[in-house]
């Protein structure tokens, strides 16, 4: 599994008026990035399985990093650009 982090600079000004509303600036932007990873990976899985089910293709790929693998290589989703 290939681990990947993120570094986000943001002003004095923008971390003092972070700090007026919310406790963990670190921990609000790990659930938003996490969340949306979520939501991107029920995205990709329904669309690769009904795109399976079309065609009458059994679908191989276990787990969601494989299917999303298959989804990539085999054009069902693509990279944003």
């Amino acid at each position: 599994m290939i681990h990947t982090s993120y570094t986000v600079g943001i002003s004095t000004g923008e971390f003092k008026a972070l700090q007026t509303v919310m406790v963990d600036q670190k921990e609000w932007v790990e659930n938003v990035l996490k969340d949306r990873a979520r939501i991107a990976t029920i995205d990709v899985t329904n669309a690769y399985t009904q795109f399976k089910i079309n065609r009458g293709e059994a679908i191989t790929a276990v787990g969601s990093t494989a299917i999303i693998e298959a989804a990539l290589a085999e054009g069902v989703v693509g990279i944003a650009t």
